[in-house]
């Protein structure tokens, strides 16, 4: 069961990281080509908006990295270690992850809440909400990560490529 939820996980979030990423292309250009061809009609905001979609794929694409067996490997530093060393290397490692991603997580819900407090707002003409807009998603990013990492715990995964694929 918790297989399948991360296989549909999985593919929600790799299409969004690339609906994301189209956005910000077609953001970026656009706002670029309106300068161009129509200076009259050029906004100051396009460069700001395709940021924003990139931030969100980037802190998105942590637990993506995970499911895939691609984040944070280790597997140069401990290659060379007896099956019992490498598993408690492995070990520590996703507990010291695990910890970082937590913290990170409950530090960017603050800093999304201090900015939501301080209604913190962009210097474009759109006057995005920065809270929303930025500091957002970082608690999300790494919550998402956090419950990546659990799960892939409770299925006897890890984050990286040989744990996730059944090595030692």
């Amino acid at each position: 069961m918790i297989d399948r939820i991360l296989t549909i996980w999985s593919r929600i979030e790799t299409a969004l990281i690339g609906l994301l990423v189209l956005c910000a292309l077609a953001t970026f250009m656009g706002g670029a080509a309106v300068r161009v061809l129509a200076p009259q009609h050029a906004v100051d905001w396009a460069e700001e908006v395709a940021l924003y979609f990139i931030i969100w794929a980037t802190a998105l694409a942590g637990s993506t990295l995970a499911a895939e067996g691609r984040h944070i490997n280790t597997e140069i530093a401990v290659a060379g270690l007896r099956p019992g060393a490498r598993h408690a290397v492995r070990l520590v490692t996703g507990t010291l992850t695990l910890a970082f991603c937590s913290a990170i997580a409950w530090y960017g819900w603050e800093a999304f809440q201090f900015s939501l407090m301080l209604d913190d707002r962009s210097g474009s003409s759109l006057r995005v909400p920065q809270a929303w807009a930025l500091f957002l998603a970082l608690p999300v990013g790494m919550g998402l990560l956090v419950l990546r990492i659990v799960l892939l715990a409770l299925t006897g995964r890890g984050i990286t490529g040989s744990e996730s694929q059944g090595g030692n």
